[in-house]
């Protein structure tokens, strides 16, 4: 089944994944702001730039679906978007972890070096190695920074949302992929991984608010 077979319904449906997934970068994107409110933000536009990457992708499979168009551009904006956007946010959570500002410089040497390897093989291969490997990086040290504030139903989420995510590979690689049932599995699993990631980031703030809420002391 080619991506213009798919039903409208299921183009709008790969949106709630993405906002899914964008609330809870946001959330972890934002997590520095007791360190260093910059950083905060921008790790939470971090998390903005991997959001429009997915909307993108999920607008080119609406209007693909609707319309019959291909609007490649969309389409190929996911992970030099989602890439940056990583980078970002694993700057800010690595000053979440730290407790005082990260260098930045390691985190553009990244950015540099993935866009010169682009530009180079003329591909977004390096930009897809990048994001995937920046998402699961950020799930990571989402996972350490929940079990620094003991908030393990977190610890466990996460783990859950990284192998929800890494099911997806056989799923695309079996020889039914192109069948509606199997498209409509694969973008259910998606959305319960981002689902269970967005519940993990919820938990995790959750823990640092109720770690520094004074406690009353009564007579």
């Amino acid at each position: 089944m080619n991506t213009n077979d798919y039903p409208v319904i299921m183009a709008l449906e790969d949106y709630v994944p993405t906002l899914l997934a964008l609330a809870g970068f946001w959330l972890l994107g934002g997590a520095s702001a007791a360190i260093d409110r910059r950083v905060a933000a921008i790790g939470r536009f971090g998390a903005v730039l991997i959001g429009l990457g997915g909307v993108a992708k999920s607008t080119w499979k609406l209007i693909l679906s609707a319309f019959g168009s291909d609007v490649r551009w969309l389409e190929q904006s996911l992970f030099p978007l989602m890439a940056t956007g990583a980078l970002l946010v694993l700057w800010s959570l690595h000053t979440t972890l730290r407790g005082r500002r990260a260098p930045w410089w390691p985190y553009a040497l990244v950015g540099v070096g993935v866009a010169g390897s682009a530009v180079a093989l003329g591909s977004v291969q390096p930009a897809f190695i990048a994001a995937t490997t920046g998402v699961t990086a950020i799930s990571v040290l989402g996972a350490v920074l929940a079990g620094r504030r003991r908030a393990w139903g977190a610890v466990a989420l996460y783990v859950l949302g990284i192998i929800a995510v890494t099911s997806l590979v056989p799923l695309r690689n079996h020889p039914q992929h192109e069948t509606l049932g199997f498209q409509w599995l694969e973008q259910g699993t998606n959305t319960l991984a981002q689902a269970v990631f967005l519940t993990a980031a919820l938990l995790t703030v959750r823990a640092a608010t109720a770690a520094t809420r004074p406690v009353e002391v009564t007579a």
